[in-house]
């Protein structure tokens, strides 16, 4: 019998994520802007270009977020006063309170995803996944690095 493809799965678990995340999450919030939230703080100040990096989405995917999240009086920006070319991303007080709603949110789905396992194979599934991401990150990399030598 043939293996079951990882890809299919990490796809499925995607997609369920995203329409979970869609229905429980508070809003106006969507999925996409649930990783920007994580990483932002009310108390200090993130540049944008280091955001974007750190959810992993390109640029031009990283400033709709952030100017959504902006717009929605969630995030507030300014220009880096040692370099203007820079932005600075902190939250408000009204980001700060919708973080601790999607923490809330995000805490209750893992407790709900991790239903029945002990606290060995939850250690175990999370280590595994990080494993998965480690070797998407180095395909990834491999990519890069071939479509650098054929140009």
């Amino acid at each position: 019998m043939e293996r079951e493809r990882i890809t299919n799965k990490l796809g499925i678990l995607y997609w369920s994520n995203q329409k979970i995340l869609k229905k429980i999450l508070p809003h106006p919030i969507i999925p996409g802007q649930v990783a920007a939230f994580i990483y932002l703080t009310q108390d200090a100040e993130i540049r944008q270009d280091e955001l974007v990096s750190k959810i992993g989405v390109d640029k031009a995917i990283g400033t709709r977020v952030i100017k959504k999240l902006n717009e929605g009086g969630y995030v507030r920006r300014r220009s880096d006063p040692e370099d203007h070319r820079v932005l600075l991303l902190s939250l408000t007080d009204d980001g700060a309170a919708m973080k601790r709603d999607i923490i809330e949110v995000l805490t209750s789905l893992n407790k709900s995803l991790l239903k029945g396992f002990t606290d060995e194979e939850q250690e175990m599934t999370l280590s595994l996944l990080n494993r998965i991401i480690a070797n998407t990150d180095q395909v990834l990399s491999d990519i890069s690095e071939e479509s650098a030598w054929e140009c």
